[in-house]
């Protein structure tokens, strides 16, 4: 099996069977305080090795 590196300005939007390695900066977790603390989706910021940023809008939990 090769070892392709497929940087975050490569990707395009869509399902793929890319892998892609990044360097996790920061995570946040998104609760509903007002019904408990339910989690209702994450906010990543990643960084590759081109130093390439990455910050994708809310992930909701139901794509997760």
């Amino acid at each position: 099996m090769t070892n392709v590196s497929v940087f975050l300005s490569d990707l395009q939007t869509g399902r793929s069977s890319s892998i892609v390695q990044v360097r996790l900066l920061c995570f946040w977790e998104a609760r509903n305080v007002r019904r408990g603390g339910e989690f209702m989706g994450v906010v990543m910021l990643l960084m590759d090795s081109q130093v390439f940023y990455l910050t994708p809008p809310f992930v909701h939990k139901h794509s997760l």
